[in-house]
């Protein structure tokens, strides 16, 4: 009887930091775009990418922003490679989320509109799991607060809009789950699914392999399991190749999502990105904008990297090595770009600080998180680059 009045609170608890994640910082940060280009407008555009529109009407146009029009084109128009012309091409951006948001976009107005329901949904179920994993690994204790740092996390904005961080880290929380849980077909499920939905998918083949090699060997662990486990472990590669074998048999070059990540530049090897089609002068210049975004994204890649360690120590090594695997190979190819919001999905780090920061600081720790996302928000509504 015990048991299950703890289980019922549980669930009860699970349901409530789900509710207010998605009620208090998802739609907020949609009320405050919509304010913002009411407000403001984007008309003239500020910058060259915010030419591309799918409405005259600001608030219609509102999920119209920055790489949301490259998963559009890939919704709308499919795959297009030319390896011969040095300039930025969709191939870099992997297929499960543009193909949800065309088959979600029969029955819900448009694709963008089905990328924003996908984005709230794999949202709510990333932190559903974050907070099951939570209690697994933690406690109870320790759920309530990793949830709430997530979704108050500045660079958390992304999760409202038409981008790949909800679906992935609801694939990477449920991956990581359900090998700790040994429910295999599910692990393998959602590890194909990873490797199919961002570049770094395969990378999470890492922790895997280290969860089924160190997973407990009791009697009833047949070796038949434990070699299924590394089998399953290797789902997230299969979802990479399975994108690959694709673009293979489509455009002759199977590697072409990873050779068209050199038009975003590769700032180690001396090679300058691709110019863009359009320029303004906000584009050529130095911004405010600019100075925030690149600040706080080098100071959230020494946060994560500064977690590895006590990560380790807390969580396990598959929690560290996960990671590590996000954060140092994009600062070797591409420096920091994007380094913000590659460490919002990074659910090992906000675990650890839920253990971290002490309860009575915890509210005033994500009330500063949610004023800077306000701000990103707003910025990244009207057009100013915190991508």
């Amino acid at each position: 009887m015990i048991g299950n009045v703890r289980s019922n609170h549980i669930v009860r608890s699970e349901r409530f930091a789900v509710l207010a994640a998605l009620l208090g910082t998802r739609l907020p940060v949609l009320v405050l775009g919509a304010v913002a280009v009411t407000i403001v407008g984007t008309l003239p555009p500020p910058t060259g990418p915010a030419l591309w529109r799918v409405s005259p009407s600001e608030l219609q146009n509102l999920l119209a922003r920055w790489d949301s029009a490259w998963y559009y084109s890939i919704a709308t128009d499919g795959y297009h490679w030319d390896p011969l012309v040095f300039r930025h091409q969709n191939v870099v951006f992997f297929p499960l989320y543009p193909v949800l948001m065309r088959l979600g976009g029969l029955f819900l107005g448009g694709p963008l509109a089905a990328g924003l329901v996908v984005s709230l949904a794999a949202f709510g179920g990333a932190m559903a799991l974050l907070y099951r994993l939570a209690v697994l690994e933690l406690g109870e204790r320790y759920a309530g607060p990793a949830v709430l740092l997530v979704s108050t996390y500045p660079f958390a904005i992304f999760y409202s809009a038409v981008y790949t961080e909800s679906l992935f880290l609801f694939l990477s929380v449920g991956t990581f789950y359900a090998m700790r849980r040994n429910h295999l077909l599910l692990a393998a499920l959602a590890g194909v699914a990873a490797g199919l939905t961002r570049p770094n998918g395969c990378w999470l083949a890492l922790p895997l392999l280290w969860i089924a090699a160190n997973a407990p060997k009791t009697p009833a662990a047949s070796t038949s399991q434990r070699l299924s486990a590394f089998v399953v472990a290797l789902a997230p590669i299969a979802g990479t190749a399975i994108y690959s074998t694709y673009l293979l048999f489509r455009f002759g070059d199977a590697l072409a999502w990873v050779h068209g990540q050199a038009a975003w530049g590769l700032p180690l090897a001396g090679r300058s990105p691709a110019p863009e089609a359009v320029l303004f002068p906000a584009d050529e210049g130095v911004s405010t904008t600019d100075v925030i975004t690149w600040t706080a994204n080098i100071a959230t890649f020494v946060l994560a990297a500064a977690a590895i360690k006590p990560v380790f120590r807390r969580l396990g090594p598959a929690y560290a090595i996960w990671i590590a695997v996000n954060i140092f190979p994009p600062v070797f190819t591409h420096l920091f770009l994007s380094l913000g919001r590659f460490t919002s999905v990074l659910f090992p780090l906000f675990l650890w600080l839920a253990t971290v920061i002490p309860q009575a600081r915890l509210s005033r720790v994500a009330t500063g998180f949610a004023a800077v996302q306000a701000l990103f928000a707003v910025l990244f509504f009207l057009w100013r680059p915190v991508v």
